[in-house]
């Protein structure tokens, strides 16, 4: 089993506890970083110990996914090793559910901005890119352009 690599949005597991989480952020920080910034050794609590996490992992913010009547009331800070994409996030022929949703949004955005600033569409595709949203720029672009191409109907 490959392991999918962490995005924003997606729902995992504590792998330590086998909760569900649901990733708010990448933080941009390491695990010897949000060291530094934080004053807490991520390395020395429990659940990453037994995951061989190391400094140079990505840390995400999380929030657990309680039940339908709890409200998230605090973020925690998990290094990528503690975390498992759920196999239910990987079920749509092997995309996942948060990059169907990155390409739906996508493409919207670049159909509305062709129609106001051609210009602005490259930036929009360049912002996708550089955030780690390579593939599904390219594709929302390619399916924005046959929109307007066809008049939005197919």
């Amino acid at each position: 089993m490959v392991k999918q690599p962490i995005k924003l949005g997606d729902v995992c597991l504590n792998l330590a506890w086998g909760r569900p989480v649901h990733v708010i952020t990448e933080t941009g920080q390491t695990v010897a970083e949000w060291l530094e910034a934080n004053n807490y050794n991520l390395l020395d609590s429990y659940g990453n110990s037994r995951f061989d996490t190391a400094e140079d992992d990505r840390v995400f913010d999380v929030v657990y996914c309680s039940s339908l009547k709890s409200r998230p009331s605090k973020t925690y800070a998990y290094p990528e090793s503690q975390l498992g994409s759920i196999e239910s996030e990987a079920a749509d022929a092997g995309r996942q559910v948060a990059d169907r949703v990155v390409v739906n949004a996508l493409e919207e955005l670049f159909e509305r901005t062709a129609k106001d600033d051609e210009g602005a569409v490259a930036v929009l595709e360049w912002y996708a890119t550089d955030i780690g949203y390579t593939d599904e720029a390219a594709e929302a672009c390619e399916l924005a352009e046959v929109d307007r191409l066809v008049g939005g109907e197919i």
